[in-house]
């Protein structure tokens, strides 16, 4: 009988309560923040109010903040000294944990930083990718995706981390080998492709020439027979020869004609089409 993997869960029942802004302990510090980003938020605070914090109550009476450490002092910045709470009993690696999945949900991360986080909650904490997407509430193939960045050599996670390429151009290059990855990185970034467009590029690196060839040769080979295929229908249409000299992008349409008999039934097919139009 196959066995079932129970998923990671946390003890999440919290007490809510209002603390003062002394009792709370960070795990950064105020310098560790741009000075503009905190006034920015700590103006938003005043006009719309304030979040409430979630933290862990310490042995020792005090309380350590678990998420949200820009927010904290951008409220401190407004002059307030009493902040609403979620009050956790975690141990101290339940804490972390929770903390991890905290910023994961509702801080603005960049693509690699997301990347580091998942990765700890995996290879430090016990969680599977599964545990992962179910707690911060993304698809299982979304933290697959994240975490494959990490497999990037580490010039081009530099290139994602500086913002020079996306997080999407980066995940195109996972199957191209090490050796080539901040090559095709940079041609990207020249010529600046999208997303779509390096995924093409990818894919011609990736494939033989002669694949490429193949795959060539069978889609002219089915826009032709589409354009045959066109002609035909003229033909049965008007009754007549109708002859095609290009391809699917431009080109000739002959008509001929043997009769004025054959120009009047042309006509009235350009009257049936007219008569569409005004309508």
């Amino acid at each position: 009988m196959k066995r079932v993997k129970r998923r990671k869960s946390l003890n999440m029942d919290y007490e809510k309560r209002t603390l003062s802004t002394a009792l709370i302990d960070v795990a950064t510090a105020f310098e560790d923040w741009d000075k503009k980003e905190l006034k920015n938020r700590a103006a938003y605070f005043l006009l719309n109010g304030a979040p409430a914090f979630s933290v862990n109550r310490q042995e020792n009476g005090r309380y350590l903040l678990l998420a949200g450490d820009k927010d904290f002092y951008a409220l401190k910045a407004t002059g307030a000294t009493e902040v609403d709470v979620r009050v956790y009993q975690f141990t101290e690696k339940n804490a972390e944990t929770f903390s991890l999945i905290e910023q994961l949900k509702t801080e603005r991360l960049g693509a690699m930083e997301e990347a580091y986080l998942m990765k700890k909650l995996v290879k430090e904490h016990g969680l599977t990718q599964d545990d992962v997407a179910a707690l911060i509430g993304k698809s299982r193939p979304a933290v697959a995706n994240t975490l494959r960045l990490l497999t990037l050599v580490p010039e081009v996670i530099g290139l994602v981390e500086s913002g020079q390429l996306s997080a999407g151009h980066a995940r195109t290059l996972v199957k191209v080998p090490t050796s080539q990855q901040y090559a095709i990185a940079e041609e990207a970034i020249k010529r600046e492709y999208s997303v779509r467009e390096m995924e093409r590029a990818v894919k011609a690196f990736l494939t033989p020439p002669e694949i490429l060839q193949q795959e060539k040769a069978a889609k002219a080979a089915a826009k032709g027979e589409e354009l045959k295929a066109f002609v035909e229908r003229m033909r049965g249409i008007f009754r007549t020869k109708v002859s095609l000299i290009g391809n699917d992008k431009k080109g000739r349409i002959y008509i001929d004609y043997y009769s004025a008999e054959d120009l009047y039934r042309f006509e009235e097919f350009l009257d049936i089409i007219e008569s569409f139009q005004r309508d």
